[in-house]
């Protein structure tokens, strides 16, 4: 009796057009409702925000009745996010198996923006890799692994060149003596 039951529950939620139109219209009004919310909540009232919501929602719902590739989207960026979610838990980890812990590896100004770059980075990578591409016209050589090759090598080479170029004792450089 359960064999497929969750197979046949998420072939009728696609059918009945949950997929298509009921969760991108509820995931615009979260998002624009807490948009609104945070950035104008003493000049709306709580009514007017709901109202601009509503209506937002159900302009993506029109949008995403013409265009399936939404749903393809979502349903690429959130198996993504997911993967990358746990290699994070993975690697998180690691790092307190070695007994550090995030809070004394993130004190260093520098491993601060080196993490804030990696997560803009994974970012990225899961916006596109879940098919975003479509909404940039990208030239199809810079998909290439040959170019992120390279810039993955630019890049580690930046890295080492920053870490290498930085001063012993502070990173302050060292003053000249006069007179000598």
């Amino acid at each position: 009796m359960a064999d497929g039951a969750f197979q046949i529950l998420i072939q009728n939620m696609s059918r009945l057009g949950f997929f298509n139109f009921l969760f991108p219209f509820l995931l615009a009004l979260a998002i624009v409702y807490g948009l609104i919310t945070w950035a104008l909540k003493d000049q709306l009232p709580k009514s007017a925000r709901g109202l601009i919501s509503l209506i937002i929602a159900f302009f993506v719902m029109l949008y995403s009745s013409w265009n399936t590739m939404i749903v393809d989207f979502f349903a690429n960026i959130s198996g993504q996010f997911t993967v990358v979610a746990t290699g994070l838990l993975f690697i998180a980890m690691l790092i307190a198996i070695t007994g550090y812990k995030p809070k004394d590896l993130l004190e260093n100004k520098t491993a601060k923006w080196v993490t804030v770059l990696v997560l803009v980075f994974i970012g990225i990578v899961i916006f596109f890799g879940a098919g975003a591409m479509w909404l940039i016209n990208v030239p199809g050589w810079t998909v290439s692994p040959e170019v992120w090759a390279v810039l993955f090598f630019i890049v580690i080479l930046a890295i080492v060149m920053f870490f290498l170029g930085q001063e012993e004792g502070g990173g302050a450089p060292a003053e000249k003596k006069e007179g000598g």
